[in-house]
C-alpha cells in the first residue's frame, strides 16, 4: 500500500474511533444499503423497493394498506405510492381497492414478487452475516437486543 492511501486508511479509522454512535449506525446502514443496492441492480430494484416487498412477502396474507406500509417505514404517503408505482408497473405486486371501504388501498405482492424475495433473501443475509463476523454469537444476540433497546425508546 502506498503511503498516502495507508495514511488515508488510518485517518479514516480515526475518525470511525470519534463518531457517536448515531452516525456509526448510519454509516453501517449506508454501506449495508449499498451492498444490497448493487446485489439488487441486476433485478432493477432498489434496496428500499426489496424491504416493501419482503415485508409483504413474509406478513401471513401479503397483503397491507398503503397506510400501514408508510407507517412500518415511516415514509410519506407520495414516497410509499410512488414505490407501490413502481413495484407494479414491474408486475411484483398489485394494489386494489378494500371491498369494504373504497378509499382505502391495499397492495398484495404476486407469485413474481415472492419469488425475487425468495430469491434474493440469502444474499441479503449473507451480507448481513458479513457484517456480523466481528463478533461473537453471544455479542449479535447482545447487539440485536441493545439496538431494539434504544430503537423501541425512540418509537
Amino acid at each position: 500500500m502506498e503511503p498516502c492511501q495507508r495514511n488515508l486508511d488510518e485517518q479514516q479509522t480515526e475518525l470511525a474511533d470519534r463518531m457517536d454512535c448515531g452516525m456509526l449506525i448510519k454509516r453501517i446502514n449506508d454501506t449495508l444499503e449499498k451492498q444490497a443496492n448493487s446485489e439488487l441492480q441486476k433485478c432493477d430494484i432498489t434496496f428500499f423497493q426489496f424491504k416493501m416487498l419482503a415485508a409483504l412477502h413474509f406478513l401471513g396474507s401479503g397483503t397491507a394498506t398503503l397506510k400501514e406500509l408508510e407507517r412500518h417505514f415511516g415514509v410519506a404517503q407520495s414516497t410509499a405510492a410512488g414505490i407501490v408505482t413502481r413495484l407494479e408497473r414491474k408486475q411484483l405486486i398489485e394494489s386494489f381497492h378494500s371491498a369494504s371501504d373504497r378509499r382505502v388501498k391495499c397492495v398484495r405482492i404476486t407469485p413474481a414478487g415472492c419469488a425475487l424475495c425468495e430469491e434474493h433473501r440469502e444474499a441479503i443475509d449473507r451480507s448481513e452475516a458479513n457484517m456480523l463476523q466481528c463478533l461473537t454469537e453471544e455479542e449479535r444476540q447482545q447487539l440485536r437486543e441493545m439496538l431494539l433497546r434504544v430503537y423501541r425508546s425512540l418509537v
